[in-house]
């Protein structure tokens, strides 16, 4: 068994990494539009500094960085609402030595009342050189998710609540991402397809999106650059959301900016290179309209990044993106 596959691998290798890399982009698109859309929508969790940890919306975002990363995610919303979701994260990734691919996985703990949901997902990328500054990178996710219900907390005698569940799911995702050391785009989808465990999680959990995003960087003098950002949205039943995002660099060890969300949210987001090798992140976010969502509170959220540096004679370039 292990030499067939073996000789498989080997039979692989023998194609160009940047022709089956295309070969794949293309089956992919062309699968997406083949597929059915189902059940009631189901929301990932929502992050204001996305745009550092792109892993969590993007399994192709390991390969735009040669070092090892070490994430971690706090978010409290709408603070002061009770059964509000309160979400914890995190992601590691790792380059495989000289060969382009990179390893890594995502985990979360997410409770939205009355369902918490456990996830942790493999993530699988491979980068290949377009040109002398042009990379092509196609990730791959896999992973599973549980959810718990606790509807007798209700205290009621509606027999829709008469005892807590528990069902999972299996999701595989996508992305793509076209990059250089100043620019950036990508497209994916990482609940390309959900394979429910039970008729509960089919019913309620799975809906695809797809997420657009780009960046540049620009310098604006040898202590400052400036980073614009922007996502594009689209998730069955809700049709097109999209963040516009700015943030600038202050002599390579603060971000600060700001970002703006469709749905009428801003956020204020600031980012400390507190040594080489940590980096410390806050970010608030504030709705601007008086509807339901505006009389809601704001949403708290820290991030940690710790980037490894094993050979203490190579330099943790900064990290733009």
């Amino acid at each position: 068994m292990m030499g067939k596959i073996f000789k498989r691998i080997n039979q692989f290798q023998t194609i160009p990494m940047k022709r089956c890399l295309l070969a794949v982009m293309g089956a992919v698109l062309l699968a997406a539009g083949a597929q059915p859309v189902r059940a009631q929508q189901q929301q990932d969790p929502q992050y204001a500094q996305y745009m550092f940890n792109g892993i969590v919306i993007n399994p192709a975002y390991g390969s735009m960085d040669e070092s090892t990363n070490l994430t971690a995610v706090a978010r409290d919303q709408w603070v002061g609402i009770e059964g509000a979701p309160k979400t914890a994260a995190f992601s590691f990734y790792s380059p495989v030595h000289q060969s382009g691919t990179t390893l890594g996985f995502t985990g979360l703990t997410e409770n939205v009342v009355p369902v918490t949901q456990t996830a942790l997902n493999l993530h699988v990328s491979q980068r290949v050189m377009l040109n002398h500054k042009t990379y092509l990178a196609l990730g791959l996710k896999v992973g599973m998710a549980q959810f718990h219900e606790n509807d007798q907390q209700f205290n009621t005698s509606d027999p829709v609540y008469a005892k807590n569940l528990t069902y999972s799911r299996t999701d595989v995702g996508f992305g793509f991402m076209l990059f250089t050391e100043r620019f950036y785009v990508g497209l994916s989808s990482p609940s390309f397809r959900s394979l429910a465990n039970s008729k509960k999680a089919e019913t309620t959990i799975y809906q695809r999106r797809w997420y657009l995003q780009a960046g540049y960087l620009f310098d604006v003098n040898d202590d400052l650059k400036f980073k614009p950002n922007a996502m594009l949205r689209q998730v069955y039943g809700n049709g097109f959301q999209y963040d516009l995002n700015a943030n600038f660099l202050i002599k390579n060890t603060v971000w600060a900016g700001a970002s703006y969300r469709s749905e009428k949210i801003v956020n204020a987001i600031m980012q400390v290179q507190a040594t080489k090798n940590l980096q410390v992140g806050y970010a608030y976010d504030f709705p601007l309209s008086n509807n339901l969502l505006g009389m809601q509170g704001g949403s708290h959220e820290l991030m940690l990044n710790y980037r490894f540096s094993f050979n203490k004679f190579k330099v943790v370039a900064p990290r733009y993106f």
